[in-house]
């Protein structure tokens, strides 16, 4: 492998990523001003210039490159945002209430594996945003402590982005690139996840065991609920949600559209086809919902934490922390397996696991090229991505989706409060995920 080292811009670019992930951490300033001003500062560093040209073309290619992100992002606030004026998430809602009688615990495994369940069909973005309006309709109006069903929820998505190839972001590119089939995915990555979400719930009831023990739900305000007295505008559910559940069809059987028609979809022009459809036919004024439906400060916060994670890739970091690894393991695809899966845990709780992960599936194939075994490094990738994902309120897309809509409601989390609360399960999960790729791949 090359000789790589830290050069000026190297060390800048770390400097940076530190300033702008301490204001996030201490919630000292708005995180999308300090993500915008960390890339702005890096652009008039001049951080992306060139050897070969003067110019700073590049600067917003890692924006760019995940536009389809951005825009998948907005379709889905847009569609969700339309369908759920049929009321019909909150008849979900009460219908799982009155299945379960009330009870805190059992309201909390059942929300946790409904979120695991769609999020393996739906992907965790767009489950995210059916689950919270719902998690926060619940706590309203049977006084529930919110953090254990929103720790709940945000670990649950995060763990289900690995079971299936359109899960999540990362693990549709991993997919696509190395070229894993669906169901090789879920045989592997998602036979593991089934086991990390027992271990999860185990965990969140254990940590949150007090205030869960302290709600008392009254009985008979649940024998009250009835899930048809929720339903809203039966327009845009007889219509609505068979174009939402369209859209998710179209996203799952994307590649096989491809190879029997040659027909080529991605997941940003679905949704926003999709969403624009549905203001069609239900004359939604376009300024209206972009204002009322789309959470421009997520939008933002993505696009400046893109460059900032961007520049560590521009500057060769994350390609010389490829290279560490295999320098510090000396080959061994064991070692390589345990440092792949717990550090990318760790550090998809710090950096934003998209741009993490897209580059560390070329750093594994620059390993693969010097004759490593790499096939159990996919799978220590792809959960310890997913698994890092839940880590922070920051760490993946439906984190800061989830977190901003909570925090609109009025149910604000501090940052250091949640890390203290997921780090341990992070590195429980990855620990667990490490032993059992050993025992399949290695043993």
């Amino acid at each position: 492998m090359p000789n790589l080292s830290l050069s000026f811009f190297s060390l800048l670019s770390l400097a940076v990523l530190s300033i702008v992930y301490f204001f996030l951490i201490s919630e000292k300033l708005n995180k999308v001003i300090v993500s915008m001003l960390g890339a702005i500062f890096l652009i008039f560093m001049q951080v992306f210039r060139t050897l070969s040209n003067s110019s700073q073309e590049n600067a917003f290619q890692f924006i760019s490159h995940n536009l389809d992100v951005l825009f998948f992002v907005i379709g889905m606030m847009i569609l969700v945002g339309i369908v759920r004026d049929s009321g019909l998430f909150e008849a979900i809602a009460i219908w799982i209430v009155k299945k379960v009688r009330g009870n805190p615990r059992l309201l909390l495994i059942t929300l946790g594996y409904l979120t695991l369940l769609m999020t393996t069909f739906f992907s965790n973005i767009p489950t995210i945003l059916i689950m919270v309006p719902i998690i926060l309709i619940l706590v309203r109006s049977l006084k529930l402590p919110y953090l254990p069903y929103l720790f709940t929820i945000v670990m649950m998505a995060n763990l289900g982005g690995a079971m299936t190839p359109i899960s999540d972001p990362t693990t549709y590119y991993q997919a696509k690139t190395v070229g894993l089939g669906f169901l090789e995915v879920v045989s592997n990555s998602g036979m593991i996840v089934l086991l990390l979400s027992v271990v999860t719930i185990l965990y969140t009831l254990f940590i949150f065991r007090k205030s869960l023990a302290s709600v008392r739900v009254s009985k008979s305000a649940v024998a009250l609920y009835k899930p048809s007295s929720a339903l809203g505008n039966r327009r845009v559910l007889y219509r609505g949600t068979p174009i939402l559940f369209l859209a998710i069809f179209l996203m799952m059987s994307k590649e096989w559209i491809r190879t029997h028609t040659g027909i080529t979809l991605d997941n940003a022009s679905v949704t926003l086809g999709a969403a624009f459809i549905c203001m069609l036919l239900f004359h939604r004024q376009p300024k209206r919902v972009f204002r009322e439906l789309i959470d421009w400060e997520i939008i933002f916060f993505f696009m400046g934490l893109f460059v900032v994670v961007g520049a560590l890739e521009f500057t060769k970091v994350i390609e010389l922390l490829a290279h560490g690894l295999v320098q510090i393991s000396h080959g061994s695809v064991g070692m390589l397996t345990f440092l792949m899966t717990t550090g990318s845990a760790l550090l998809s709780t710090f950096i934003d696991n998209v741009p993490y992960n897209i580059t560390m599936v070329g750093a594994i194939q620059a390993m693969e090229k010097t004759g490593i075994a790499v096939y159990p490094l996919w799978w220590a990738l792809n959960l310890g991505t997913s698994i890092g994902g839940a880590g922070s309120p920051i760490a993946a897309a439906c984190n800061v989706i989830a977190f901003g809509q909570a925090e609109k409601e009025g149910y604000k989390t501090n940052f250091a409060h949640y890390l203290k609360l997921a780090l341990p399960l992070v590195a429980i999960n990855s620990l667990i995920t490490f032993g059992v790729l050993w025992l399949k791949f290695l043993h």
